[in-house]
């Protein structure tokens, strides 16, 4: 999940929980009121009684009492649901449910509202946006941090399967309820859970799901990327002297490698927290003068870039051209390829879920700045 940092002069920050009363919801509410407070955040739950099926009040029922049972605030509302003009139902039911949480987060003050969405709901969004012809960002699909007018949504979940969260549900001895229309196999999403993945497991990769997830993390960690352009490498003036670009390649990875590497040596990898740069936009760019660095092993000591490069023994033609990884807003640098990663951005134990970055160096005549690729 995003992390929220325990600090005791920060203002406790206030999240809603949508909860439906379903199994990812209902793990999730379970799992955000055992985080309150170690992150610093206070939980509310949400509910929304679309009033579509005969039995959804008892829906709401069961989730007032999940709320009370893990001593939560709960607010609820109950509508009537009515399609507009080439409006289906679901998009109906999700209008109306953008309007209440809109409506919370103004009334409560509420910094994000998390929601269920899981591995299995990525998989499949991947699929329905691939047969409507999405490019990149569509095919991204579900962000662990987006922003719907004055809403902001988190989705902590995204690295579980939906039977990891049904098995953590009953090895607490907890209940949901389920829906019905989840089956209706008329309704398209429906079809690719239990028609579409199902046939594509079977037939054409058993880890189907696994693989649709690791693709839309490819082109998320791409397109949060903001490259922007190196400078040419100091050189005498020479109209068919060649330039220097780059190319970024991102992946899901877990855990660290430790391999020998120098400044300047290409490819560059490392590893990264995927918790230290969730919901930030990074930038590869050149450095500039002032530019510091953390690194591991140093204690929380800062260094140089000038210093790093001058003990490394960098020649000052590829400190012109070689690109850094920083922070976009705050300008703070997380890796200087070929050297150490800062150490707010390592990841904490060989387990823990990072990304891979390699940095490759190509010639060519026409372009002089950083690629991104996946």
């Amino acid at each position: 999940m995003p992390r929220i940092p325990p600090h005791s002069a920060q203002p406790r920050r206030r999240i809603g929980l949508a909860v439906s009363g379903g199994a990812d919801s209902t793990a999730l509410l379970v799992l955000m009121a055992g985080l309150q407070a170690k992150h610093n955040f206070e939980a509310v739950v949400l509910h929304v009684d679309h009033g579509i099926r005969a039995d959804s009040a008892e829906d709401a029922a069961h989730v007032r009492r999940l709320a009370e049972t893990f001593g939560l605030p709960f607010h609820s509302t109950r509508v009537k649901v009515r399609r507009r003009k080439g409006e289906s139902i679901e998009m109906a039911a999700r209008r109306v449910r953008l309007g209440f949480f809109s409506k919370m987060t103004r009334r409560l003050k509420l910094d994000a509202i998390a929601t269920g969405h899981h591995a299995d709901d990525v998989a499949e969004t991947f699929i329905l946006r691939l047969a409507r012809g999405a490019g990149p960002a569509g095919l991204a699909g579900l962000k662990r941090i987006s922003h719907v007018g004055d809403i902001t949504f988190i989705r902590p979940l995204l690295d579980l399967r939906g039977d990891d969260l049904r098995a953590f549900l009953r090895s607490r001895g907890m209940t949901w309820r389920e829906d019905s229309t989840n089956a209706d196999t008329s309704i398209l999403r429906n079809k690719v859970r239990h028609v579409v993945i199902p046939w594509l497991c079977k037939n054409l990769d058993p880890r189907i799901t696994e693989h649709l997830c690791k693709s839309a993390a490819i082109l998320r960690g791409e397109l949060s990327l903001d490259a922007k352009d190196a400078p040419p490498a100091r050189r005498p003036s020479k109209a068919d002297q060649p330039k220097t670009r780059f190319s970024l390649e991102i992946s899901p990875s877990t855990g660290f490698e430790r391999r020998p590497q120098s400044i300047g040596v290409f490819p560059a990898t490392c590893e990264i927290a995927r918790s230290a740069i969730s919901g930030r936009s990074i930038e590869l760019r050149s450095w500039l003068p002032g530019d510091r660095i953390a690194p591991t092993g140093m204690g929380g000591h800062a260094r140089k870039l000038q210093d790093v490069f001058v003990t490394a023994k960098v020649p000052p033609a590829l400190r012109a051209t070689l690109p850094i990884l920083a922070y976009a807003n705050s300008n703070e640098v997380i890796w200087v390829p070929g050297y150490r990663i800062a150490a707010s951005a390592a990841v904490a134990s060989p387990q823990a879920p990072s990304w891979r970055f390699t940095l490759n160096e190509s010639d060519a005549a026409t372009s002089s700045s950083p690629s991104r690729k996946a």
